[in-house]
């Protein structure tokens, strides 16, 4: 695993009117899909979808048969969140219609928006929390070969399928993560608050910070602007493509420090942060 954190480039200069254009639409639309998800309303809705599960949690984990019982429910949120929202119902055109894409994936009048939804069980992948976990089928940054893989002791392709651009508008890439506790043994799920655990799912009290807050915002950057992280964001693989083999071809999922994702800066060097987080 990588401890190098890369940030964004900070040689304005070198800027492309592409790499420019690409930086403002990222950072466009990190803050308004934020606004959104930051507001009051939206996590009292997340409350009301665990309340809903606890209302009948046997029953509901059984019909499901699977601990993940939160997923589908928070990517329909997303969905009526984005799509009533006064900032984006008059820019958005149309539906993105890739099959390579995220949960929810749209066409607004300068950019195509991928927005896919992250939820991580505390007892399943905790360590999921400590990094943003990517799927290949959810970004288009070129990593190159830059991916060290020491268990494998060889360089791994990091595999990227979104398409950089649909009809001339750049792709880009968010995520928005949520973190929950399944009490098997009361019956009852709830969104992860760190003083309300003994046990704790980390080891290293410095990465306790990361576990004080359950909901957070990313940013991945956009192929365009890869040599700006010195095509070098990932920091470890999730799973190889194919999976179990000492040579793989590529990922199928990576993780990348939130730290890398912070310190973005658009076309005229202003700053802004590519990550968030608060509690629900």
């Amino acid at each position: 695993m990588s401890s190098t954190i890369i940030s964004q480039n900070k040689n304005f200069d070198s800027y492309t009117e592409k790499q420019k254009k690409v930086l403002d639409l990222e950072k466009k639309y990190f803050n308004i899909l934020y606004q959104i998800f930051s507001q009051q309303s939206f996590n009292d809705e997340l409350k009301a979808i665990m309340s809903n599960i606890n209302k009948d949690w046997k029953k509901i984990h059984k019909v499901w048969d699977k601990e993940n019982v939160v997923d589908l429910a928070v990517e329909r949120h997303i969905n009526f969140r984005i799509y009533n929202d006064p900032s984006l119902k008059n820019c958005i055109e149309s539906i993105y219609p890739s099959v390579i894409s995220s949960d929810t994936a749209f066409v607004t009048d300068d950019a195509v928006i991928n927005i896919d939804s992250k939820t991580i069980s505390i007892g399943g992948n905790s360590n999921d929390w400590k990094y943003q976990t990517v799927g290949c089928n959810q970004i288009s940054f070129d990593n190159k070969l830059n991916f060290y893989a020491k268990k494998k002791k060889t360089k791994v392709p990091v595999t990227s399928l979104l398409e950089p651009y649909y009809n001339s508008k750049p792709v880009l890439s968010f995520f928005l993560s949520t973190l929950y506790f399944i009490d098997k043994e009361n019956e009852n799920d709830s969104w992860y608050v760190d003083d309300d655990h003994i046990k704790k799912p980390y080891r290293n009290a410095n990465i306790r910070d990361k576990f004080l807050k359950n909901i957070k915002f990313t940013c991945i950057p956009h192929c365009e602007i890869s040599n700006l992280f010195d095509h070098n964001i990932v920091s470890s693989v999730k799973s190889y493509k194919p999976a179990k083999v000492s040579n793989p071809t590529g990922t199928s999922s990576v993780r990348v420090k939130h730290e890398s994702l912070e310190n973005r800066y658009d076309s005229n060097g202003n700053s802004w942060t590519g990550f968030k987080s608060w509690t629900i």
